[in-house]
């Protein structure tokens, strides 16, 4: 019989290839020899594989895009950025055209992405305009420079500036090569996943809700659809449709679910990881951190402490009192090291009238990572930390030098101020230099913010008055706490378009409740500035002598605004609704007051009840409470879709020999049917089956290897009817028994392997993937 390299379909199941041609009625095959016709036919599939793959390749690009929308403003960035991808790419499937070779393309590429980068922000740097120079790089660096810190100053969307435009084209083009060299110079498609992983994690990060499930979806269809592009161009005619898909809805559905309930990729915010501890005060936009982390969908418990004050007070983390329109950061001044005695102060403004009280409060951090220590304000000393710490004179806000709150347990003396409503009202008018800083404004703050404040603050007649009118404005005038509204609206943040929208709004979570007010606040002339921390948690019971210890979970992060009263000092005030305490010196003392319709009466400490909660807590709008067991729920959610992935090849694999067992059963013959269920089942334990392998050599290795005896028989009976049905004469040859001649001898082989070969196989059967990985295979003549 013929041998050598016949087309293994052929052997298989009796179809021509290309160049051969059906003769007559009875549809006997004759055989061509099409050897001068190979080369060509090798260069043509080269070509489409080249083109396939680079068009898999932009596709993947486009589904990416998909996810940075939101990142800024407009869409001529996503336009840009499939440009600049577009001209790489295309440019890569040309090269390959004309013949360069495939390794060295990437580096053509590199030459291609300099001259694009230095013609379009190169600010005329580049030699001939194009060429660039170190005069370029210099400029790419001024440009990256600007971008990093326009990142932590800007909200999102942010304004499409020039250094996000050259972020954007950077990207693009680094991304473009990276996929264009591990996909078709490198033909490892499997690791562009990296490239794409990279990019998704930037709106992972900077995004307030994550990444969007549906881009996520669309992600990992790009992805699958390539892997299916290099299969196609590595074995042209090769054609699985049904595994593809499959492959491809199961990875969709788990990209979809994952997106909305997985860790890190929830619609819910980037940040919300259901198990990982509190990571604060990192960057420069540490009101959007806070915001994230309310977002988390279970509470991680961050600290317990205990307290000798009569009532437990906030935990203050930093003041935020450089406000550059777009976000509030701290302001780093001289800060001084923490001294061997750890007495720090005085505190700045406070003066002998106003009555204080001593407290002591022993911390010890649970989960939290932080530069800032959380204590109470004002601090006076603090003992038995680790590491180096420093302190600043003007908000006393104590920061790690090198180190971090990470396992900390220590002890804090401060003071307890209780300045009454006449006092304050007294204060006021004089504002020291230090403290002016504290009453700027941008000139582009939205107008719309100081009208507010004028309207609140109508009627008072001091500073005091005027302070407590903006306090009453949120709690009094229909604003809603909500930590997802601002997500939903795109208002999240803390600048001053953001305060605008929120005004307009009435929704929105401690940040807008706090950046208002100081915003407010500092249009009237009184110094402000915002503050995060922590509220003072929850109590474990104990008496009024000893109110026992108080757990503090990511769920009390918050924001409130501190307004400068000469003689008293930095003042808190609560303008959240909902949430912490409403100061007593800002509710009238009256007898009246202490009804119990007011929630705002004074307790026996100088300090209002804690304002009621909403139902759901921080977590929810509309009321609806954490659920403790939804992160088990998910992470066995999660698990069980993983384990299904797992499982899909093996499902595949078992379907397709069912199929074609019950093919066999139902038509007699398709003796080709079988033995490619011999053939694969021989793959998937390891066995090393060419293409070009004739079906009696074949044979001979598996008679070798099951030894003598019935299933060898039955093999050879396999080989028969194979080789009669592709080689015999014109007509339909019926082989009766092959299933059961199939069943022997994979029982032989499979017998053969032992147990762990055999699972291996189960797991991970390789005959899902086509055997041949070059890129001519399957292009070649067939035998006369």
């Amino acid at each position: 019989m013929p041998d050598g390299s016949a087309s293994r379909s052929a052997v298989r199941r009796g179809r021509s290839q290309p160049g051969s041609r059906r003769s007559g009625a009875t549809g006997r095959r004759c055989s061509v020899v099409s050897v001068a016709a190979a080369p060509a036919r090798v260069g043509v599939a080269r070509r489409n594989g080249y083109w396939r793959l680079t068009s898999a390749l932009l596709i993947m690009v486009l589904a990416v895009s998909f996810a940075l929308i939101g990142l800024i403003d407009g869409f001529g960035w996503w336009f840009l950025m499939l440009f600049v991808a577009s001209l790489i790419l295309v440019a890569g499937a040309g090269l390959r055209m004309i013949g360069v070779p495939p390794r060295i393309v990437p580096l053509l590429l590199a030459v291609e992405f300099a001259i694009i980068m230095t013609v379009g922000f190169g600010g005329g740097t580049g030699l001939l305009g194009f060429i660039p120079t170190p005069a370029t790089f210099g400029k790419f660096g001024d440009l990256y420079g600007q971008a990093m810190l326009s990142i932590y100053q800007q909200g999102t969307p942010a304004p499409p500036l020039p250094e996000f435009m050259f972020l954007i084209v950077a990207g693009s083009g680094l991304l473009a090569i990276y996929l264009d060299t591990t996909a078709i110079a490198f033909r490892i498609p499997t690791f562009s996943a990296i490239g794409i992983i990279a990019v998704l994690i930037v709106p992972a990060a900077l995004l307030g809700d994550g990444v969007a499930p549906v881009a996520l979806a669309e992600s990992a269809a790009a992805f699958l659809y390539l892997l299916r592009c290099d299969v196609r161009a590595r074995r042209p005619g090769t054609s699985r449709p049904a595994a593809s898909l499959s492959i491809a809805a199961g990875s969709i559905i788990v990209a979809l679910i994952l997106s909305a309930t997985a860790p890190g990729l929830d619609r819910g915010g980037a940040s919300s990881f259901t198990a990982g501890g509190i990571s604060i005060g990192g960057t420069v936009t540490p009101l959007i951190d806070l915001g994230r982390d309310l977002r988390r969908p279970a509470a991680v418990k961050v600290l317990t402490y205990t307290t000798t004050a009569s009532t437990p007070e906030y935990l203050k983390l930093a003041s935020l009192d450089q406000f550059t329109g777009t976000v509030w950061r701290h302001r780093e001044r001289d800060t001084k090291r923490l001294p061997v005695g750890n007495s720090i102060g005085p505190v700045t403004g406070l003066s002998d009238a106003v009555k204080t009280s001593k407290v002591s409060t022993s911390i010890q951090i649970a989960n939290m990572q932080s530069r800032w220590l959380p204590v109470p304000f004002p601090v006076k000393g603090v003992h038995g930390l680790n590491g180096t710490w420093s302190w600043d004179p003007d908000d006393l806000t104590i920061g790690g030098v090198g180190t971090s709150t990470e396992g900390q347990q220590y002890t804090v003396n401060s003071v307890q101020l209780e300045p009454t409503a006449e006092q304050l009202k007294a204060a006021g008018g004089f504002v020291p230099a230090s403290i002016q800083r504290d009453l700027f404004v941008t000139t582009t703050l939205p107008p719309t913010i100081k009208t507010t404040a004028l309207k609140a603050t109508a009627g008072a007649t001091n500073e005091y008055e005027m302070a407590v009118d903006l306090q009453n404005y949120f709690r009094n005038n229909g604003f809603v706490y909500s930590t997802s509204t601002p997500l939903k609206q795109g208002y999240d943040g803390d600048g001053g378009a953001v305060i605008a929208k929120f005004l307009e709004v009435k929704s929105g979570y401690c940040v807008h409740f706090a950046s208002a007010m100081a915003l407010m606040a500092r249009t009237l002339g009184i110094p402000s500035r915002v503050t995060m921390g922590y509220l003072p948690g929850t109590s474990n019971g104990g008496s009024v002598n000893n109110p026992g210890i108080y757990t503090v979970t990511s769920d009390d992060l918050h924001a409130w605004p501190e307004l400068y009263f000469a003689g008293v000092g930095w003042v808190p005030f609560e303008p959240t609704v909902s949430r912490g305490f409403v100061p007593a010196y800002t509710v009238p003392q009256t007898a009246g007051n202490t009804s119990s319709n007011n929630p705002s009466a004074s307790g026996a400490a100088g300090r209002a009840s804690l304002a009621p909660e909403i139902t759901g807590g921080p977590n929810s709008a509309t009321g609806a409470t954490a659920n403790p067991a939804q992160p088990i729920a998910s992470a066995f959610g999660v698990t069980l879709l993983v384990i299904a992935l797992l499982l899909t090849p093996a499902f595949l694999r078992r379907l397709r020999r069912r199929s074609r067992f019950r093919k066999l059963r139902d038509e007699w013959g398709l003796a080709g049917l079988a033995w490619d269920e011999l053939r694969d089942t021989a793959r998937d334990l390891g066995w090393s089956v060419p293409d070009t392998e004739t079906p009696r050599a074949f044979a001979e290795r598996v008679t070798d290897a099951v030894g003598p005896g019935a299933r060898s028989d039955a093999v050879r009976r396999l080989l028969t009817a194979v080789e009669r049905e592709s080689f015999g004469p014109p007509g339909r040859y019926i082989a009766h028994g092959v299933p059961d001649d199939l069943q022997e001898a994979l029982a032989g082989i499979e017998a053969r392997a032992g147990r762990a070969l055999r699972v291996k196989a189960l797991l991970a059967p390789v005959s899902l993937i086509p055997p041949s990985w070059s890129p001519t295979a399957g292009v070649r003549p067939t035998n006369a």
